[in-house]
């Protein structure tokens, strides 16, 4: 799909947006002045997204002059969203990569993560990858990562990804109900979904992170932006990397803000925050840059996978000069 095509169906995403409104608590820091507006565009209420909540909570944005509001949306749609201009940035980064490959002018610009959260968990009378075959993988969407993840961890295993089925049925906790119900055989699970099921009974047969490395997460934006207002992007990516370093080097607080409303870890909050901290702070990036060969690898299975797709080089999807610039600035 080129760039005009994203465009043309930019007034479906606008739409479809949901904005996610929570109220500010005792972190919030005020800054007299004209703010700027920057909205972002969330696709979990996740560990992954929580340092942008932690910044806006601290006042972390207000520190560079920015009022920042969360604009929790469908993965699928961020990029349309960036390119109309309903929203300034967006978190789904391996969205991003795969629409620059097939047109669409947008950059990754910060990583928060380089390795993937999703474990691959069945029935507890499935014992292996081998016996996936035959069986149904419940997936969030043909395309997306859990089913590349999934792919990845069949053919480790030697299993040809076209003896399993897989079905799309949305996002973690969807596909984790329907494991529950026996309507699938195995799926792809994230914070918290996968610590309710190995508590369950069910049966952990690999991890994505294993098999493949992927940046989850993150900030991306247009190349408009890019070129038209840098200032945001540097003062938005600093932000958010001064929260990656609170998280990581304050657990007393982290552990507070866990258990407020930001974070969607269900009626077990309490049970499984320290847990959902220890794997977020391992998994983070404290300089938002990842290496050009991690970038190189998710330019080719993101062509692989695409009809129309381009060989690209890494500075046509990746801009990581903004997150470099930032990084000298906190040390």
């Amino acid at each position: 799909m080129r760039k005009t095509a994203w465009i043309a169906i930019v007034l479906l995403s606008v739409s479809s947006i949901l904005i996610f409104t929570a109220p500010r608590n005792t972190f919030s820091a005020e800054k007299p002045g004209k703010l700027i507006p920057v909205r972002i565009g969330i696709v979990s209420r996740s560990t992954l997204d929580m340092p942008f909540y932690v910044a806006r909570d601290r006042g972390f944005f207000r520190e560079e002059g920015l009022e920042a509001e969360m604009v929790l949306m469908r993965a699928s749609l961020t990029v349309q969203a960036m390119l109309a201009g309903s929203i300034d940035f967006g978190t789904a980064t391996g969205t991003a990569v795969s629409a620059t490959v097939n047109g669409a002018d947008v950059r990754v610009v910060m990583a928060m993560s380089d390795t993937p959260s999703f474990d691959l968990f069945a029935l507890p009378s499935i014992t292996s990858v081998q016996q996936l075959r035959g069986k149904k993988i419940g997936v969030a969407g043909i395309g997306g990562l859990t089913e590349i993840l999934a792919r990845q961890i069949l053919i480790a295993n030697q299993i040809p990804p076209d003896q399993v089925t897989f079905l799309p049925l949305g996002a973690s906790d969807v596909t984790y109900v329907s494991l529950k119900a026996g309507v699938i055989d195995a799926t792809m699970l994230q914070i918290p979904q996968n610590f309710l099921a190995q508590d369950e009974g069910f049966r952990k047969l690999a991890s994505g992170a294993d098999v493949y490395r992927v940046v989850q997460g993150g900030l991306t934006t247009s190349k408009a932006t890019i070129s038209e207002r840098p200032e945001l992007v540097t003062k938005t990516i600093r932000a958010a990397l001064r929260a990656v370093r609170l998280i990581r080097n304050d657990k007393k607080y982290a552990l507070e803000f866990m258990k407020g409303p930001y974070l969607d870890l269900g009626k077990e909050r309490e049970r499984f925050t320290e847990r959902a901290y220890e794997a977020a702070v391992q998994g983070y990036v404290l300089s938002g840059v990842v290496d050009e060969k991690l970038q190189r690898e998710m330019i080719t299975v993101a062509a692989q996978r695409s009809k129309s797709a381009q060989s690209l080089p890494p500075e046509r999807v990746f801009d990581f000069s903004f997150a470099r610039k930032a990084t000298e600035t906190l040390r």
